[in-house]
């Protein structure tokens, strides 16, 4: 494993993930934390993006196309299990109804933190070593897990199974981040409505 992902790994479970940040949360942490975080891991990866061709990227129909198919998983995955299961408000619900800087967070600097780490490095690992099946299966598990939610953790495992085979077929991460942020854009237009 590179420095850079253990780097990676330490900042998230430190300052973003299901780490010790969650015995800290106060107004001073839920704003500057995870957007610290990011800005270090993307830091830490500063080569590898200044290599990437947005500009290729996002002109890419084929971009489009698979993120709108891994969305539409994404929010079956979800709808079925508010089917069949209830849903009560979790650690992010609070989170959201009470510090404004929540859902930019959620749209925008979870997406980009949770792929980097949970696709990009434990997803990459596991299957170049055992293959696409078992590394999505186990990062998706540890996705699941990480988000503190047992109720949704059947959505959340669907979702990283889905954003594992979108991130292996666009060959990007730019896909699976627009479809986490887009997905977790649409929790909290659903969250609005409802009340």
């Amino acid at each position: 494993m590179e420095r850079k992902h253990i780097f990676t790994l330490l900042i998230f479970y430190l300052f973003v993930g299901p780490g010790p940040i969650l015995f800290f949360l106060n107004k001073y942490t839920v704003s500057f934390a995870s957007i610290l975080s990011c800005i270090a891991i993307l830091w830490l990866f500063r080569k590898e993006l200044l290599a990437v061709d947005f500009n290729g990227i996002l002109k890419n129909p084929k971009l489009y196309t698979i993120s709108f198919h891994g969305l539409k998983y994404c929010i079956f995955a979800h709808a079925i299990t508010s089917f069949l299961f209830e849903t009560p408000n979790i650690l992010t619900d609070d989170l959201i109804s009470g510090y404004l800087i929540m859902p930019f967070y959620a749209i925008v600097i979870a997406p980009i933190i949770e792929e980097i780490v949970y696709r990009k490095i434990i997803f990459g690992l596991l299957e170049k070593k055992f293959g696409f099946w078992i590394g999505a299966i186990v990062s998706s598990l540890i996705f699941a897990v990480g988000h503190l939610s047992p109720e949704r953790g059947l959505a959340y495992f669907l979702s990283g199974i889905s954003l594992c085979f979108i991130y292996k077929q666009s060959g990007t991460l730019a896909s699976s981040i627009l479809v986490h942020g887009s997905l977790n854009y649409i929790s909290l237009l659903v969250r609005t409505i409802k009340g």
